[in-house]
């Protein structure tokens, strides 16, 4: 892990904890930091992630965790339950398909639920992760797979076109991550 990767992670976290309660749907949730770092606020906690060594991690560490092995590009998530929150956390630059990921997303959103949503801004990811990364400062890796950056327009477009309103927009980080927290109309 690069040197300010731990540091920009809980700084993250830091911006999601006032939406952190009920019941999660953690999409790419790898080895569950939010579940550890929030447990207290959690009723029920599933966690989607495509890597079979985190799944079986979280399992471990949390039995009575549900982890669902999915690629959110293709698989229907299918969870025969409603969430309160759905968590995207450095997510969804990395998805191509995403409005096949919203569609199953908003199969899984309680009606009064919110979908909250950390992603790089456009500076974020063009020029200071680029860089950082190259310092070794931030890991290369997650450059290499961002698929598609969002700035305010495209989150409120994204919204309107799943009948959604974005409730919460923020930037964080000096500039380079966003917060977006949208509900439904």
């Amino acid at each position: 892990m690069a040197l300010l990767s731990n540091r920009l992670t809980q700084w993250r976290h830091a911006m999601i904890r006032p939406y952190i309660q009920g019941d999660i749907l953690d999409l790419g949730c790898g080895d569950a930091v939010i579940l550890k770092e929030f447990i207290g606020s959690i009723n029920y906690y599933c966690g989607i992630e495509w890597s079979l060594k985190h799944i079986e991690n979280v399992q471990k560490r949390f039995p009575e965790a549900r982890m669902e092995r999915r690629n959110l590009d293709k698989d229907i998530l299918d969870l025969d339950r409603k969430f309160d929150v759905v968590l995207m956390v450095a997510l969804i630059e990395h998805i191509w398909n995403q409005r096949f990921l919203f569609e199953q997303v908003m199969d899984c959103l309680k009606p009064d639920g919110k979908i909250v949503i950390t992603t790089p801004t456009p500076f974020g990811n063009d020029i200071v992760h680029r860089l950082g990364a190259k310092l070794g400062l931030f890991a290369q890796s997650a450059v290499d797979d961002h698929m598609v950056i969002y700035n305010k327009l495209r989150f409120r477009n994204l919204a309107r076109e799943f009948d959604l309103k974005v409730e919460v927009y923020k930037t964080f980080q000096f500039f380079c991550n966003q917060l977006v927290v949208m509900g439904r109309r």
